[in-house]
């Protein structure tokens, strides 16, 4: 199946334009007027997924940087990365100004509650 799409550039020096690209899916699915709106929303929610939590696991988490090759190991920071992403989604659910809520202000939070608690401990 062919698909064009358009982009529009919302940031930098070329803010505003569109460009189009022309890009190729293959589905099992039979190419017929019905399955058209059914492909166009698996395709959407795709993106969705790749933009929203494997772009903070990519960016944020910096998974893909990561310079750790052993299987297990890649396995267990997998894990963990993705249970500090259940942690900050609570936070973040709690949270009233979603827009100042970002994974950085949840380790920024998590980083003054762990010193917080070292305090605390030296304390007593």
């Amino acid at each position: 199946m062919e698909m064009t799409r358009a982009t529009e550039i919302l940031k930098g020096k070329d803010k505003g334009k569109c460009s189009l690209e022309t890009v190729y899916y293959v589905s099992s699915l039979p190419m017929v007027p019905e399955n058209a709106m059914a492909l166009l929303l698996l395709i959407r929610s795709y993106w969705g997924i790749e933009s929203g939590y494997h772009y903070r696991l990519d960016v944020t988490a910096m998974e893909d940087a990561s310079r750790v090759r052993h299987r297990n190991s890649l396995r267990v920071l997998g894990q963990v990365r993705r249970i500090v992403m259940g942690f900050f989604y609570a936070w973040r659910a709690a949270r009233k100004n979603k827009r100042q809520s970002t994974l950085k202000d949840f380790h920024d939070t998590m980083d003054r509650h762990q010193h917080r608690e070292a305090w605390r401990l030296l304390q007593n």
